[in-house]
């Protein structure tokens, strides 16, 4: 008997989960009723104000209070009923602490919004393998950097990497990085004879360090206070590399890539989220085909930028919630060429809360975050199946296994910029009824390969990708030399094997 697979629908980031419960939730998404038998637009106002303990704070002369309205709103996002109230688009609605800024789009919404630029210019190709300068073991997720630019890539699971460069970087550097290694310095045109790297292992003990005596707490607030020195307070136009892969019981199901641009906004803009479009695309066919369960991850491309811990001020940074970990300085080691200082961090005890364990990486001089890796306690993957999981089958039980998270920044121009982010998440799903046990794992991976000061503001609407879109449904076209000069995470042996379903014939389907 052939059943249809059943539809499985998850969220990647148990991020905005974590942080949400601890905020109670952003005012935004608060869910609010309202009952209004013809009541002008300020007394609805007011109403919700009273109900909800919040305040609205507008320019009377923009908006028009006096306008009569009937409601009978039940259990909506008070976003949803803000844009019932005001149903033209003409406003934006900014959270404040407990205050809604309603304010019109102005001219700084309005400008440019241009066309991406493909580069067709002539390319040099390097390519290489990193190993352990000891074991000769691959390593993975490498950052490889063209020294003094913001363009470079990272090594795959195997510890390859491809690199495309303008003609002009023939006679530059790659700087290779990677957390406890001393860094390797290497002339490309010494790469074209020999692209093996071997980097060695380094650790140094906090008593070698030059440094006065420092605790955690003056760490933390060093990371905060210097958000505004460390990261850019203007826009960037990041274009970045996207790979989002499923495996079902530790076959690949399906693959999906794509090249992206990021609208980054400044980090002191907090209510400002980061934008997102695709200008590039391509998925295979089901590498192998679902059984019983058709996976499905919303909102990969939009979501992983969320992993920016410092623009997202994540609960191990938040000072709001720094009572609830317990953190431990731990050592101090060399990463891109810096003395770094490494915090682990861990749920206080007794905390009933979805919270993380990992490690920071804090650079020594600066303060700046330069590295976390981090993933959900235990009680936060018991809490897991409810925030990650928008859709599963009747009759199914989904258990989190896993849920890791890393992000690392790249130091140009005198900033720290978002570099990579990686995603993975797993579950176990199981029916007794359709004797299905089988465990999906996602994994998302982001990587910036330039960097651009830009004068955009927003991109157009109809351009954007958002956390309701599910990125292996979009349509997307092959053609022979598909990437161009685009730079990509180079495919592990196991991902290529996986990925000889992409061909034009199963992406035109």
């Amino acid at each position: 008997m052939i059943r249809k697979a059943a539809g499985l629908c998850i969220l990647l980031l148990a991020t905005m989960f974590a942080h949400g419960i601890l905020q109670q939730d952003s005012v935004l998404n608060r869910i609010v009723s309202v009952h209004a038998d013809r009541l002008p637009v300020a007394q609805v106002l007011r109403k919700i104000s009273d109900d909800q303990q919040l305040f609205f704070s507008y320019d009377a002369s923009l908006v028009n209070t006096e306008r009569i309205l009937s409601l009978q709103i039940n259990q909506k996002p008070l976003l949803e009923i803000l844009n019932t109230i005001f149903p033209h688009g003409e406003f934006r609605f900014i959270q404040k602490e407990d205050y809604i800024i309603i304010t019109a789009f102005g001219e700084e919404e309005n400008l440019l919004m241009e066309e991406p630029v493909v580069d067709i210019a002539p390319r040099i190709i390097i390519d290489g393998k990193v190993t352990d300068y000891v074991t000769g073991e691959p390593l993975s997720y490498v950052s490889i950097a063209l020294k003094g630019e913001p363009l470079g890539t990272i090594t795959n699971l195997d510890g390859e990497f491809i690199l495309k460069l303008p003609h002009e970087h023939q006679n530059d550097s790659l700087i290779f990085s990677f957390v406890g290694y001393v860094s390797s310095t290497r002339a490309i045109q010494d790469l074209k004879l020999n692209n093996r790297i071997k980097l060695h292992s380094t650790t140094i003990r906090i008593r070698e360090v030059r440094v006065k005596a420092v605790s955690v707490e003056e760490l933390l607030d060093g990371v905060r206070e210097n958000i505004q020195v460390n990261y850019p307070v203007s826009f960037r136009l990041l274009t970045g590399f996207y790979r989002e892969t499923v495996r079902q019981d530790n076959d690949y199901i399906s693959v999906s890539e794509a090249v992206l641009e990021v609208l980054k906004s400044p980090y002191y803009a907090d209510f400002r989220e980061d934008k997102v479009r695709l200008l590039k695309a391509r998925k295979s066919s089901d590498v192998r085909p679902f059984h019983w369960v058709s996976f499905k991850l919303q909102g990969g491309p939009y979501t992983i930028t969320k992993l920016d811990a410092v623009k997202t001020v994540e609960t191990f940074i938040d000072k709001e919630f720094q009572h609830l970990y317990k953190y431990t300085l731990s050592d101090v080691i060399w990463y891109k060429e810096r003395p770094v200082y490494v915090v682990v961090f861990r749920p206080a005890k007794n905390i009933s809360f979805p919270l993380f364990r990992g490690e920071m990486y804090i650079d020594r001089e600066s303060m700046a975050l330069v590295s976390a890796r981090f993933s959900l306690d235990n009680y936060g993957l018991d809490m897991a199946e409810q925030s990650l999981i928008k859709k599963k089958p009747r009759g199914f039980r989904v258990k989190p296994l896993n849920v890791n998270y890393q992000v690392d920044y790249q130091f140009h121009d005198q900033k720290w910029h978002l570099h990579s982010a990686r995603a993975q998440v797993a579950f176990r799903v199981r029916s007794r009824e359709d004797r299905v046990n089988s465990v999906f794992e996602s994994s998302s991976e982001l990587l910036v390969t330039d960097i651009k000061n830009t004068d955009l503001k927003r991109f157009p609407g109809k351009e954007l990708f958002t956390i309701n879109d599910i990125f292996t449904e979009i349509s997307v076209e092959y053609d022979e030399n598909f990437w161009g000069n685009y730079n990509i995470i180079k495919p592990d042996e196991d991902l290529q094997n996986a990925i000889r379903g992409l061909i034009p014939q199963s992406l035109n389907q």
